[in-house]
């Protein structure tokens, strides 16, 4: 086992590492860089291997992913996906007004499915790279917002009281996926899964509503896996944050408005967190000298037990190759 493996391992069991490990989420950064129109390279297993290579080996960051986008989910139960501009997708909601059409959705076979077996192919291609030295990480979105992709965000929000047991219907069912395609994962090998739920933001759903909804379904589906979860919420998640330790995450990844140092205080002993290197202001927008200076802040209050540095949201597309370079350089300086 590498030393990176290895600490990504320890990582995840809140134990200390010699040297933190560096794991931004680059999907659309990673789709821009590899030069492919993203509408071909989400259909091209082959494609979406040799760029995720291609991209860790240029910046050296921490961990192979095995994925570009998370649509796969809904494009599965029947959404169409639009392609908006390089590196950015969205799904196209199906008309679901009632529980008989959600009872009447069928949950996808994850062996035949849209590009759900191709998913799989690129993770157990990525684990049997030979002399691979990181972890592999593959990702979905949480059941509430995979939800909110199939339905449309408006409808689901707009359901949430009217039509609530249609809603725990259409949870239950993406569940079910979610929790096989988990298991497929595992059994392909893979080190690790990150979960982004950004619709299950306190800035989205009410406290209330994520205790009573979205919270039991993402414990149990989080709960029935052996692969350790990173669990990425955007937004001021404080009013949830014990929720979010209580799901059997390892690691919560946080937005760039949450402060790390209060974070990892409050869920100490539960699980590590992850973050908060500012996607847009700094990353994106920032110099060399800014992403330096916002990379030790988080450094220092990360601490090097149950802690991966990672930016507050997924990277923008647009980022330059230096920038996300010297987020990782300076946490490699820092051992």
């Amino acid at each position: 086992m590498s030393r990176k493996i290895d600490s990504f391992g320890k990582t995840m069991r809140m134990e200390e590492v010699e040297q933190i490990l560096a794991i931004p989420m680059v999907s659309g950064w990673v789709a821009r860089f590899s030069g492919i129109p993203l509408k071909t390279l989400v259909y091209d297993g082959e494609a979406i291997v040799q760029a995720q290579i291609n991209a860790q080996k240029a910046i050296d960051y921490d961990a192979l992913f095995a994925y570009i986008d998370a649509l796969f989910i809904p494009e599965a139960f029947g959404c169409s996906i639009n392609f908006l501009s390089p590196g950015a997708a969205e799904a196209e909601p199906i008309n679901l007004q009632s529980e008989a059409d959600v009872q009447a959705l069928p949950i996808p076979d994850i062996n035949q499915k849209g590009r759900l077996p191709l998913m799989l192919d690129v993770a157990a291609k990525l684990v049997k790279l030979p002399e691979r030295e990181v972890p592999v990480l593959s990702l979905v979105e949480g059941l509430f917002t995979s939800c909110a992709r199939i339905m449309g965000t408006e409808n689901l929000i707009r359901a949430l009281i009217k039509k609530r047991p249609m809603i725990e219907k259409l949870m239950e069912k993406v569940g079910v996926l979610l929790t096989r395609f988990g298991h497929a994962l595992e059994e392909r090998g893979i080190d690790g899964l990150i979960v982004a739920d950004p619709v299950g933001s306190a800035t989205m759903v009410s406290p209330r509503f994520y205790r009573e909804l979205v919270f039991p379904h993402l414990r149990h589906f989080i709960e029935a896996l052996k692969i350790p979860v990173i669990l990425h919420v955007c937004g001021n998640s404080d009013p949830i944050l014990d929720m979010m330790a209580d799901t059997g995450a390892r690691i919560l990844s946080l937005d760039q408005c949450m402060d790390l140092a209060a974070a990892k205080q409050k869920v100490a002993g539960r699980c590590g967190i992850g973050g908060n290197v500012d996607p847009i202001n700094v990353l994106l927008n920032g110099t060399i000298e800014d992403v330096k200076q916002e990379t030790m802040k988080c450094l220092q209050q990360g601490g090097k037990a149950g802690y991966i540095l990672m930016a507050g949201c997924g990277v923008p597309p647009l980022t330059s190759k230096e920038n996300l370079k010297a987020m990782v350089e300076t946490a490699k300086q820092q051992s």
